[in-house]
């Protein structure tokens, strides 16, 4: 059969368009075959957290007064090293604490005597006892210190200056606690000498703090104070030449006698005679015998003297934007007070 040439048809297509098209998705998918490359790591020194730290440390800020501000470029935060001026011992945990209300500025204790009994007869009234109660007083001031510190160095400090001296305000405040209740147990007239002397005029070089010495102040406070302590009530806080004195003591050198190595061991004397040993440089000096300095610990009770406070330690920022710089107020309120001079003893050794 013929074909007929009237019923062929030729179509034309056009692929121009459709290779376009093509040639656009395999460009697509080889992209997306690509291996992936591991992002770029970069070193970031500060957060923004640490930013915001920053700005919160500058605006808090802090004298011009103190020098030797460290600069330069650093990775990390670095810590300030405080330099203690003084042995702080915290002798607020042996006191009597109270907390005065506001709008008042003096703290009271009270305390009253034991009354003696007697035989009594038989349908007959006894005598009437005696006592008296007596009134002890503190009035509390206000202590602290200023520090002001300058936006430039602020600016240029590699360490947290701000931090630091907060630091260091409340180690002061802390401090400065310890001193305030020693001025006051300076003023009990209750005292021993060492070297049976009457006087601290009279204590001579050689007139040490030892066993012996301490047995004897021992012996003295519970015959005045009237009271037996339980084994490792008593306090005595004592000069750091006197706590070496009485380490470098042959009876406290003798361990199997003394009862234990650690004095030897560890140079730690932590309690003898059931006292416990709190040494410090904050206890006053006195002259003795040949211009010799003496020092005047003092073993008490705990509770014999009080502490009033009013207000705790408060650290307040205040910045002076014509000064261009932030000052840093520290302060506290607070008196201390020796409630019952019988329960304290001041010890006094060369």
């Amino acid at each position: 059969m013929s074909e007929n040439p009237e019923q062929v048809v030729n179509v034309k297509i056009d692929t121009s368009e459709l290779q376009k098209l093509l040639a656009e998705h395999m460009a697509e998918l080889k992209e997306l075959l690509k291996p992936k490359q591991e992002p770029v790591k970069t070193t970031v020194s500060e957060s923004a957290n640490e930013k915001a730290k920053e700005f919160e440390a500058w605006l808090r800020g802090t004298k011009e007064a103190v020098s030797g501000v460290p600069s330069g470029p650093f990775t990390y935060q670095r810590d300030l090293l405080v330099v203690l001026p003084k042995i702080g011992v915290g002798l607020r945990d042996y006191a009597d604490v109270v907390t005065i209300p506001r709008g008042s500025n003096e703290a009271r204790w009270y305390k009253i005597d034991v009354p003696a009994f007697s035989a009594l007869t038989s349908k007959t009234a006894p005598t009437e006892v005696t006592q008296t109660i007596t009134t002890v007083s503190a009035t509390v001031s206000e202590r602290g210190a200023l520090q002001v510190i300058g936006y430039d160095e602020i600016e240029r400090s590699a360490v947290d200056l701000v931090r630091g001296i907060e630091e260091t305000l409340t180690l002061a405040a802390a401090i400065d606690i310890d001193k305030v209740i020693l001025n006051e147990l300076d003023t009990n007239t209750n005292a021993f000498y060492a070297g049976g002397k009457t006087a601290e005029s009279a204590i001579t070089s050689s007139d040490i703090l030892k066993l012996s010495e301490l047995v004897a102040a021992k012996r003295k406070l519970i015959e005045q104070s009237k009271r037996v302590p339980r084994p490792g009530e008593l306090v005595l806080v004592c000069s750091t030449k006197q706590y070496h004195d009485l380490l470098q003591d042959s009876g406290v050198l003798k361990a199997a006698e003394f009862g234990g190595s650690e004095p030897v061991r560890t140079g730690v004397l932590p309690q003898v005679l059931g006292i416990n040993i709190i040494p410090t440089d904050n206890v006053s000096t006195g002259t003795g015998s040949g211009s010799v300095t003496t020092y005047r610990a003092h073993l008490f009770f705990p509770k014999a003297f009080g502490l009033a406070v009013s207000r705790d330690l408060m650290i307040e920022a205040f910045r002076e934007p014509p000064k261009r710089a932030i000052s840093l107020t520290a302060s506290y309120v607070a008196g201390a007070k020796l409630i019952e001079p019988n329960y304290a003893l001041k010890v006094i050794t060369a």
